[in-house]
């Protein structure tokens, strides 16, 4: 029997800060050298974010990461709220695959500098999480990948 193939919904608002959002011709073309592996995206991240200049006296809230029971019968809900920087959807998603998890759907809303993320994910076998310790071991991963 063949691997079976996992489809995700991804649902995005950007409400840019400054600016404007950027050419989704360009995304795209980034996404499909992404998807090829002819992309570096952890070396693109970093070089962005050292780019990126700091404002003196912007006050930034800790990041927050939280399970959200009962929102789903088919998958555990994972809501994350941080400021938005470059890479943040990107160190979310490596986090929940580092856990062994696969992202059946997404909302992501940037709001300004604020992100509020949820992530619809489920285990190898397809099901939602239940044991306690794995969801705590979730919530610390995705914390551990914003800091």
């Amino acid at each position: 029997m063949g691997k079976s193939h996992v489809t995700a919904v991804l649902d995005f608002t950007a409400v840019p800060e400054y600016g404007t959002p950027p050419d989704p011709a360009a995304l795209e073309a980034d996404l499909r050298r992404m998807l090829a592996d002819r992309l570096d995206v952890a070396d693109r991240l970093e070089r962005r974010a050292q780019s990126m200049r700091v404002r003196p006296g912007v006050a930034v809230a800790p990041p927050r990461v939280m399970i959200v029971d009962d929102a789903s019968r088919t998958a555990t809900v994972v809501e994350v709220r941080a400021h938005d920087r470059p890479g943040l959807l990107w160190r979310i998603g490596q986090a929940l695959g580092a856990c062994g998890l696969q992202v059946r759907a997404a909302q992501v809303d940037t709001l300004g500098a604020e992100a509020v993320d949820v992530f619809y994910v489920v285990d190898a076998d397809g099901h939602p999480l239940e044991d306690p310790a794995a969801l705590a071991a979730v919530r610390s991963q995705v914390l551990t990948a914003l800091r």
